[in-house]
């Protein structure tokens, strides 16, 4: 149902927005926030995770794979499921929350398995 995809979208929106701020501040921290997803066959839309600064500067990175049912039809996401934790379940609602997003030409076999790693390169951790 399309109103349950959307709304799951908006639930995980919620809890990200209230998990820190935005990665490009992480610049100003000397570092820099990565996130890289894989690319399976049919992808038509792709969003990349959120990785707020409030995750970066507390060190907290990770690398997961996650099962997308894709629905037949319209291509939607309808359902994803961790397979390996990244570790920590903020980073894992945040990479939900950009999956579900994601749109694969009509007829895509699912599932489908998508890695997702968060990573901080350069600078100093920063302590608080």
């Amino acid at each position: 149902m399309l109103t349950d995809h959307w709304f799951k979208i908006a639930i995980v929106s919620l809890i990200a927005s209230l998990a820190g701020f935005s990665s490009a501040q992480a610049q100003r921290h000397g570092v820099e926030p990565q996130v890289t997803t894989g690319s399976p066959a049919g992808l038509i839309k792709k969003i990349e995770p959120e990785y707020p600064i409030g995750f970066v500067t507390h060190g907290a990175k990770g690398r997961g794979r996650f099962h997308l049912t894709i629905n037949a039809k319209s291509g939607l996401v309808d359902e994803v499921k961790i397979v390996q934790s990244t570790g920590y379940s903020d980073l894992n609602k945040l990479a939900v929350k950009a999956l579900l997003q994601w749109q694969f030409k009509p007829g895509t076999p699912s599932p489908v398995e998508v890695p997702v790693e968060f990573d901080i390169r350069g600078g100093n951790r920063i302590l608080h």
